[in-house]
């Protein structure tokens, strides 16, 4: 079982603190990055491996135990969220691959082949639509209810991380535009999530963009570039509101907090950093000084805890204990 945390604030995530740990160690000789995520009861964990390790698995946390609930060997597995409303999780293959699992007995329900390769992926907040990118420039959004495709495009860039927005009108993808010489120039766009309709593009002084996340009111993104800077950007217009700087050499992925106060940004080493959005300072700060690991940083829905992927293969949470 988890310890009790209080909500998550500017002024408590100061005192975060690492609660628990999930899983064993599964040392590696390759270079290991975790992307986690929670369902929306806040009760279960997963993690999807890239190198090293199981690449799927999945925890839990009214267990007392460490062990996964269950683990499975998906194959240049990219990508996995529980499905919202039901007991189900989705996970995405680099082939393009969509499985269906049930979470409570680790089961593949389904599987369907969207015919393109997939560097990146984001799931709906509702759960029903889900945008792949390859990094070779093609884009697609699928009707996980259908399962069809709804829109595809191609762009002459290298595309990075992608978003939904909460609200369902925009889709946004980090990318690097090929120059003269071998070089790159960053940039951002941004398209009509219901139709793929170019909305905007606007390229930025920095190499590229690594990830883009909207915030929770949508308002704005945020985009994080290989110069290590934060960008807030505007919407639609994607003018630049404000910068803050992003942990060590530049930000890999970030994740709002469910109500917005804070963010979460995981660096290319082995660290993660807890941002004040307000006040565009960070609050909490961990590294496990392994440069051979890094892992995506989310905050739980219920807002009471961030979860980080370590050196080993495990999984910490991090919390704030109640003061007796």
């Amino acid at each position: 079982m988890l310890t009790h945390s209080l909500t998550l604030t500017p002024e408590t995530a100061r005192h975060l603190s690492l609660l628990r740990t999930l899983g064993t160690p599964e040392l590696s000789p390759y270079s290991r990055w975790q992307r986690l995520g929670w369902d929306a009861s806040s009760r279960y964990l997963l993690s999807v491996q890239k190198q090293g390790g199981t690449p799927l698995r999945w925890w839990d946390l009214h267990s007392e135990g460490t062990a996964p609930l269950f683990a499975h060997s998906v194959s240049l597995c990219v990508a996995a969220w529980f499905l919202p409303g039901s007991q189900r999780l989705l996970s995405v293959t680099a082939r393009g691959t969509l499985q269906i699992w049930s979470v409570t007995d680790g089961t593949l329900l389904s599987s369907v082949e969207t015919g393109g390769s997939v560097s990146n992926a984001c799931l709906s907040s509702d759960g029903t639509r889900l945008l792949l990118a390859s990094a070779q420039g093609r884009v697609l959004l699928w009707d996980l209810e259908r399962s069809w495709l709804v829109w595809r495009l191609e762009d002459p860039a290298f595309l990075y991380g992608c978003a939904l927005s909460t609200d369902g009108r925009f889709a946004a993808v980090g990318a690097a535009e090929a120059q003269a010489g071998a070089a790159t120039r960053a940039s951002v766009r941004l398209w009509d999530a219901r139709t793929g309709k170019p909305v905007g593009s606007r390229t930025l002084d920095a190499q590229l963009i690594w990830n883009v996340a909207f915030t929770p009111s949508g308002e704005g993104l945020v985009a994080a570039n290989s110069g290590g800077e934060l960008l807030f950007l505007g919407l639609p217009g994607l003018e630049t509101v404000r910068s803050i700087e992003a942990p060590a050499s530049g930000a890999l992925q970030v994740e709002f907090s469910p109500e917005g106060s804070l963010l979460a940004a995981s660096a290319d080493t082995s660290a993660f950093v807890v941002i004040d959005v307000q006040e565009g300072r960070r609050v909490f700060a961990y590294s496990d000084l392994d440069d051979m690991q890094g892992s995506t940083a989310n905050f739980s829905p219920d807002g009471r805890f961030v979860s980080w992927g370590m050196d080993d293969g495990k999984v910490g949470i991090w919390g704030v204990k109640p003061r007796p």
